[in-house]
């Protein structure tokens, strides 16, 4: 019987900032779509009531046309908001994918919380140790030096330089190194890796520590990793990723915590 290491859902960080981002969309639009079709919208309503048939059906058209502009304008939050929603599919799309690696040993554990953001997915087997961040960029991708760049289908010359991925998953994957040497006193290797569900020709390439890779082939990329840890220290890593996606003290964190002074509110 496979056995999950944490419980967190994939894309839930992601999907969280896109939902308070869109009811606060909504909080500013409201007044203004009130201000711009609310009268329109009444007045039909009220030619509907009190009017014959032909203008009944006219209204009818306007209370329809109005009424549904305010409903695609309120769910079209600007694209800034949108990214997130799109980056919660992409990660669900990856939790997917490593389902049926679960079901063979492998430890998966989604969206661990961060003090600033969050880890996408930590995933621990007889493989070794991976970080994976997910991207779901719409258009292509392309690789230059170490760098992705997105260009989109509808307008090729629209050329976006991604250059803050590698090295915000680098410095990630050497932090999570960090944090699980701490809790298990195992010296280890976290691989950094960055998977994308978009266009991407390429779909695998290995340069230096990160992993550029396409979402279709990230199952058969990880089961056909040679194995490099026993079962023993995948069980002793799993539970130091555990206790971090719980959010849970070290021992020596917890002694330091306890030692700390209170600081005033006012300070």
């Amino acid at each position: 019987m496979s056995r999950k290491t944490g419980s967190h859902r994939a894309g839930a960080y992601a999907d969280e900032r896109y939902k308070k981002g869109r009811r606060n969309y909504r909080l500013k639009a409201r007044p203004i779509l009130a201000g711009v079709f609310g009268p329109f919208i009444l007045a039909g309503f009220a030619l509907l009531v009190v009017e014959g048939h032909p203008l009944t059906w006219v209204a009818g058209m306007v209370t329809g046309a109005f009424a549904a502009s305010w409903f695609i304008i309120r769910d079209e939050p600007p694209a800034y908001i949108e990214h997130w929603r799109e980056g919660a599919e992409g990660e669900r799309k990856t939790e997917e994918a490593l389902k049926p690696l679960e079901r063979s040993g492998l430890r998966v554990v989604h969206d661990v919380q961060m003090r600033y953001g969050n880890y996408d997915h930590i995933a621990v087997g007889r493989a070794g140790v991976f970080l994976l961040e997910t991207k779901n960029p719409k258009g292509s991708v392309e690789l230059r030096a170490g760098v992705p760049h997105v260009r989109r289908r509808l307008d090729p010359e629209a050329d976006s330089r991604q250059d803050q991925i590698r090295p915000r998953v680098l410095s990630d994957a050497a932090r999570l190194k960090k944090e699980i040497e701490q809790r298990s006193g195992q010296r280890i290797w976290v691989q950094a890796v960055v998977v994308f569900w978009a266009d991407f020709p390429e779909e695998l390439v290995e340069d230096g520590r990160c992993i550029f890779i396409h979402g279709p082939r990230l199952h058969d990329w990880i089961l056909r990793r040679p194995e490099i840890l026993n079962q023993l220290k995948v069980d002793t890593i799993a539970a130091a990723v555990t206790s971090i996606g719980n959010n849970e003290l070290t021992e020596i964190n917890a002694s330091v915590t306890e030692q700390r002074p209170l600081e005033s509110p006012g300070r």
